[in-house]
């Protein structure tokens, strides 16, 4: 047996080893160090999508780099600010089990395979908070998506909003800071629609005690119309709390 021979047949069991642990043959004049860098890329978003608040939950797709990775593979995201994330698609043929958080600030993918091609985009669904706080003059907001260590921003745009009110007649009780009496609902207001009744006296807002029509007020500046609160009232010496959503 030539010593030629030997050195080859060495050569082919080392081939042999590197693909059944999933490793494709090395790149002429490349380092693994510069190939974990290389396929760990990832493109930004392609889109930035227009929230309205209250709204529907819009998508942010990343598009794919069409690398090969060769190792089980996580993603991270973090909701912008006063979003939650409501859906988390990776596209893959088999088992990618995402995890949302109870509260949808944050979410967790993982790709349970040895060796995968990044052929398909990525679509991360958010939407805004029920109550979220956005400057009513709206703006853009970003959190996270993270591949394998690479991050790129989840970035999205709030809709201008309009001002808030309580479409109702709202007096101070006498004496004043007893909280806000309700004299009339306007008919057919989100207000009326949200339960709030004449005789009410309205003692909190939001978690926000309300002793005086200005303490309502206070609260309410600066508040998105058409969001969503929770209100105590007093009603005929019973606690009642409704679900208010505010009027424009």
């Amino acid at each position: 047996m030539t010593r030629k021979y030997v050195q080859a047949c060495a050569m082919l069991s080392a081939s042999a080893a590197l693909l059944a642990v999933g490793v494709g043959p090395a790149v002429a004049g490349s380092h693994p160090s510069s190939l974990a860098q290389a396929a760990r890329s990832l493109p930004p978003q392609q889109n930035v999508p227009d929230l309205d608040v209250p709204g529907p939950p819009q998508t942010v797709t990343y598009p794919p780099d069409g690398k090969r990775r060769f190792h089980q593979s996580s993603v991270t995201i973090q909701a912008p600010p006063y979003t939650r994330i409501t859906n988390v698609n990776l596209r893959c043929s088999w088992a990618c089990p995402v995890t949302i958080a109870p509260d949808g600030k944050s979410a967790t993918g993982a790709f349970n395979v040895n060796t995968w091609d990044f052929l398909y985009p990525y679509d991360v669904e958010v939407v805004a908070d029920a109550n979220a706080n956005v400057p009513l003059a709206g703006g853009q907001f970003s959190g996270t998506f993270t591949l394998d260590g690479d991050t790129q921003p989840l970035t999205v745009n709030f809709k201008p909003g309009v001002q808030a009110v309580v479409a109702a007649n709202l007096k101070n009780t006498n004496p004043k800071g007893g909280g806000v009496r309700v004299v009339s609902v306007d008919p057919g207001s989100k207000a009326d629609i949200s339960g709030l009744q004449p005789g009410d006296l309205i003692t909190s807002i939001g978690g926000t005690p309300t002793p005086t029509v200005n303490d309502l007020d206070t609260f309410l500046d600066q508040k998105r119309a058409g969001t969503t609160y929770p209100v105590t009232v007093q009603r005929g010496g019973t606690t009642v709390t409704l679900q208010l959503t505010l009027d424009s």
